[in-house]
């Protein structure tokens, strides 16, 4: 079997590290990084819009960082606030989660499969989209910039993150509310 280097097969693995991950933690702490993810966005694009607006648009008040490259430069600050959020949210964030325990151990199993999957793929299609220049807060038209467009033309997995992102975003959330019918109450 030859496998290849492919953008399929990082996002491949990087689901498969997120899955993995989500059972190592458990469904609560998977259930905390979703909760973060939505928080990191939220910031991620609040900072990045605003920083786009007063330091970097038409007419910016501080000129930092210069045309050519703030755009770049914009698209990365997005993907490090939105990471560095998950973690220092997820890690010293003061809320606990604490979801009752299924006696079931086929349920266990398949709540922490679907809490991985829908983390990975809300994390994947937020980075997918933050690289591609576009924000999740703003509506806007998803303008790709070079690098990320030859990825999404190559890449039928990086196509179906970046098409179906509003899905990605809006399945945790979904299954959250599904979810809590389940279970007893504390």
């Amino acid at each position: 079997m030859e496998i290849s280097l492919s953008w399929d097969l990082l996002v491949i693995v990087f689901f498969t590290v997120i899955i993995a991950y989500t059972f190592i933690i458990g469904r609560n702490q998977s259930i905390k990084i979703i909760i973060s993810s939505y928080i990191a966005i939220l910031a991620a694009d609040g900072i990045g819009n605003l920083i786009e607006r007063y330091f970097l648009g038409q007419s910016p008040i501080i000129r930092v960082m210069e045309q050519s490259s703030g755009e770049n430069s914009l698209i990365l600050l997005k993907i490090v606030i939105f990471i560095l959020s998950i973690v220092l949210i997820t890690t010293r964030g003061k809320f606990n989660i604490n979801i009752s325990r299924s006696d079931s151990i086929m349920m266990r199993i398949t709540l922490s499969l679907a809490y991985g999957v829908l983390s990975a793929g809300l994390i994947t299609s937020t980075v997918l989209i933050y690289a591609s220049g576009a924000s999740l807060v703003q509506e806007s038209s998803l303008i790709m910039n070079d690098a990320i467009l030859e990825i999404y033309q190559q890449s039928k997995l990086v196509r179906l993150m970046i098409n179906n992102y509003n899905m990605w975003f809006s399945l945790p959330a979904i299954a959250f509310v599904v979810s809590s019918f389940f279970g007893e109450e504390d």
